[in-house]
């Protein structure tokens, strides 16, 4: 039996498509595979990055607290000083800011009851991720055993 050029062509056509598919498929598949891959690490990257901004949070609150307790025991007007508004606000550290407040809570006046505890709160904030730190103080200023806390909103 003799082929003719017809046939021959027909066959090509028919191997040349089946290939063309063949390839088409697998390249659907790499760039899927690849796009999936780029995905999970920017997501990976994004939890890295707030967990380190909640880590360096926590240690703005802790340095607010710190900066409180040493202006307390460099200064014996301390009392007056915070309710005059002299704690740090807003002071940026690194990429991230802290802020400390002090209250009174048995009366709200710092002022006027130097045995009433204070209650000092650090707050570090870095991006998003915000970090709230409470210690109590006795009338002296040192801090009440068992009194840290971190405060949740």
């Amino acid at each position: 039996m003799m082929l003719t050029n017809d046939t021959i062509r027909a066959g090509d056509i028919r191997q040349r498509g089946s290939v063309y598919v063949l390839v088409l498929g697998a390249s659907i598949l790499v760039a899927v595979i690849g796009v999936s891959a780029l995905m999970a690490a920017r997501v990976q990257h994004g939890a890295i990055s707030r967990s380190a901004d909640a880590a360096q949070t926590r240690l703005l609150a802790r340095s607010a607290i710190d900066l409180g307790l040493c202006s307390i025991r460099q200064n014996p007007t301390w009392r007056t000083l915070f309710a005059a508004g002299t704690l740090p606000t807003g002071l940026e550290l690194g990429s991230g800011t802290l802020t400390l407040t002090a209250t009174d809570p048995v009366d709200g006046n710092l002022t006027n009851n130097n045995t009433d505890p204070v209650v000092l709160i650090g707050i570090g904030n870095v991006g998003q991720a915000t970090y709230r730190l409470e210690v109590t103080l006795n009338g002296d200023g040192m801090i009440e055993s068992g009194s840290w806390r971190r405060v949740v909103n």
